[in-house]
């Protein structure tokens, strides 16, 4: 950085020559006087020429300190007011969000986090992608994001909202067709169906937990797809067996569209977070961070259970 591209230097100049002197720009800064002097030399020699005359008695600009000083005067001012905006955009909730989901969660979930957060502050705006791919998040300029799943940027912080049970479903009239499992074993003689992204779950395989007991069962799907809802509706309308986040099917169990398969064995949560770029965050980042972190627990109980809605 050369002296006319540090503001600090240019602070200094403009200082003393408001000021008349070397020791009462030294007094207004709170500098050492030889500071102040260092300061201004350093400005000269990278200038290449003399910006103040200075003898015993006075001091005064020369035709090229004038212009400086000017100058100087502009830059500082624009350099004060990027930093009230970033201030500004620290302190206050608002500005722009844009923020990156898995698919099904985003199309449940995060319309509804956006909807409680703009209530809350109105003066923020948002946009919301969805995808059900790894995002290059850092470069793709996500402010925030939902995942769901094991966490694979190692460049993003992360904080755990909550943990997503999931169970097997399908329709009455599947098991009516095929008979009714009693043991994991048992789910190879079902139509199967999978999952294309493994981050809710693998496509081929179910893990069961009953007590200390733990199953894996490979599976061939007949179906394979891209969305977990998308497996839902094919469930409901008696495609086989899938595995499906409680939230998204509690109204089908409770109007008997699906039933549980093999309830008496569990399969292992799957994480929800909330994912940030590292470091310092913009306020209306951090706020909905907090918001999201705070709701989402709320909000798969709400669904996962939607007769006590009030």
């Amino acid at each position: 950085m050369t002296g006319l591209e540090d503001l600090r230097l240019l602070r200094t100049f403009v200082r003393i020559a408001e000021s008349g002197s070397i020791s009462a720009a030294a007094r207004a800064l709170g500098t050492p006087q030889p500071t102040v002097s260092r300061h201004l030399r350093q400005l000269e020699e990278t200038a290449g020429i003399v910006l103040l005359r200075r003898d015993t008695h006075a001091m005064s600009l020369t035709g090229a300190g004038t212009q400086l000083l000017a100058d100087a005067r502009e830059l500082l001012s624009l350099a004060e007011i990027a930093s009230e905006r970033v201030r500004a955009d620290r302190e206050t909730v608002n500005g722009h969000l844009r923020i990156t989901s898995v698919l099904d969660a985003g199309m449940w979930m995060v319309p509804r986090l956006l909807a409680g957060f703009r209530q809350q502050h109105p003066n923020v705006t948002a946009e919301l992608h969805l995808n059900n791919r790894r995002s290059k998040f850092i470069q793709e300029g996500f402010d925030c994001g939902i995942v769901v799943g094991p966490l694979t940027d190692d460049s993003v912080a992360a904080r755990k909202a909550a943990d997503i049970r999931r169970v097997l479903v399908a329709a009455p009239s599947v098991l009516e067709q095929f008979g009714t499992p009693n043991e994991p074993s048992d789910l190879k003689h079902l139509p199967w169906m999978g999952i294309l992204q493994p981050h809710f779950y693998a496509r081929d395989r179910v893990s069961l937990i009953r007590g200390k007991q733990q199953r894996l069962v490979h599976l061939s799907p007949v179906l394979v797809m891209d969305s977990v809802m998308a497996l839902r509706e094919a469930a409901i309308a008696g495609a086989g067996v899938a595995v499906q986040p409680e939230w998204l099917v509690g109204e089908a169990l409770d109007a008997q569209k699906l039933v549980r398969v093999l309830p008496a064995w569990s399969i292992p949560t799957v994480a929800v977070h909330v994912v940030f770029p590292t470091g310092r965050l913009p306020r209306r980042v951090r706020a909905f961070v907090d918001y999201a972190a705070a709701q989402l627990p709320l909000l798969i109980t709400e669904l996962t259970h939607p007769n006590l809605r009030t």
